[in-house]
Order: structure tokens, then sequence, then C-alpha cells
């Protein structure tokens, strides 16, 4: 998949995009509105980190749950407690257990550092590079040639490689105006796909990694 466009969960809706992304951290009280939405459509869910993890995932084993994007991903470890909530989860929903991926979301520096270790737990179809919380953490400044976090990137292109699973998925773009460039350099990192905010976005980012 190509792009991912995240919307807060109360506002799901039909789109261009590969994959549409539930984002129940991005607002209070959307657990209910996602679970709807998915007992007769297609869609993503980010979840909580931490103990809101578990009410999340039972509001949203629904039919139509195509994956699970985990926040704030830092170990193995985090990604197999959660499948443990997740088969829980489909169990009480009735879901064939096991059949739900994961996209752990690499934000810190420890995540990077145990990329490798994270690309190979349980249930992780692909990494996702979350660069402007990555920035946040390490304190460093977003330049035009994204030159701060090349590093970072090709690790999580190495893990992702290394255990086997899909291209990694980029984050949103610092600059905007660069958005066409900025995909096609990730593309050229070995990234598959990248998260959107709107509609323009997911056009130019489905051509830019459709084009060879």
């Amino acid at each position: 998949m190509r792009s991912y466009l995240f919307v807060p969960g109360e506002s799901p809706r039909d789109t261009a995009a590969d994959a549409l992304v539930l984002d129940l951290t991005a607002t209070p009280g959307s657990r209910e509105a996602a679970g709807r939405w998915l007992d007769d459509h297609r869609a993503w869910v980010c979840v909580h980190a931490g103990g809101e993890a578990a009410a999340d995932l039972r509001a949203v084993a629904r039919p139509g749950l195509e994956g699970v994007c985990v926040p704030r991903a830092r170990s193995a470890s985090d990604i197999a407690a959660l499948g443990t909530i997740l088969a829980e989860a489909e169990d009480a929903a009735g879901l064939p257990l096991g059949t739900v991926p994961v996209l752990p979301r690499i934000e810190t520096a420890a995540g990077v550092l145990a990329a490798a270790e994270i690309a190979r737990a349980p249930r992780v179809s692909r990494l996702y590079l979350d660069d402007e919380l990555l920035r946040a953490e390490l304190g460093v400044v977003a330049g035009p040639d994204e030159a701060e976090v090349l590093w970072a990137r090709s690790a999580v292109v190495l893990a992702g490689a290394a255990a086997g699973i899909a291209q990694p998925v980029g984050g949103v773009c610092a600059y905007p105006d660069l958005l066409r460039a900025s995909t096609r350099n990730l593309r050229r990192l070995g990234f598959g796909g990248r998260v959107c905010t709107d509609e323009q976005q997911v056009a130019l980012v489905n051509e830019a990694f459709a084009s060879a």
C-alpha cells in the first residue's frame, strides 16, 4: 500500500488512499464511531499506547478491521503484549485469530535502535517511521533535504528487509510544498508508502510511488 490517510476516528470517510486509518488518539470518544464504520466498511485503526489499547481493540474488532497501527513502539515485547490483547478481541468478536496485522509506529530513539527486533515481532506487516515525532524527541530541525533523519530511515528500511516484511511507511512530509520530491526520495531509500493527511497528498503520494 502506497498511501495511508489518517483521519479522526469519529470522522471516517471514503478515500482514494490505499488505506484509511481511523485515529482513535486524535480525539476522545471516537471508539464507537469507528466501530460502527467497521461493521460495513474496511479501515485500519490507530489505537492508544498503553492501557487504553485494550478498550480500543474491543471496540474496533469488527469485520472491516484491516489492521492496527501501534504508536510509540519501542520493543518487540510491546508488540507481543498488544498481540495478546488483539487475539482476545478477535476471539470475543468471532474473528479468525491472528489475522489482523500490526503496523508499529516508530517515533523514538529507542524504537529506531530496536527496529530489527520490532520488525520480527508477530503480526508485524511493515514498519512506520514517524519522522516528525522522532525529530521532536531528538531535538533536531527539519531541513528541505531531510538529512537529519537519513540514518533513521535507512535503519528502518534495513530492519524491514532483514525481517522479510513489506517496505516501511514514511511519515507526514515536514515541507508540504516539497511533498512530491520528498516522497520520491523515500522511494529511492527503500520505502513503500507514506502517511497522508488529505486527499491532495494522497494523489501525489500514489503518483510518486507508482512512477518508475
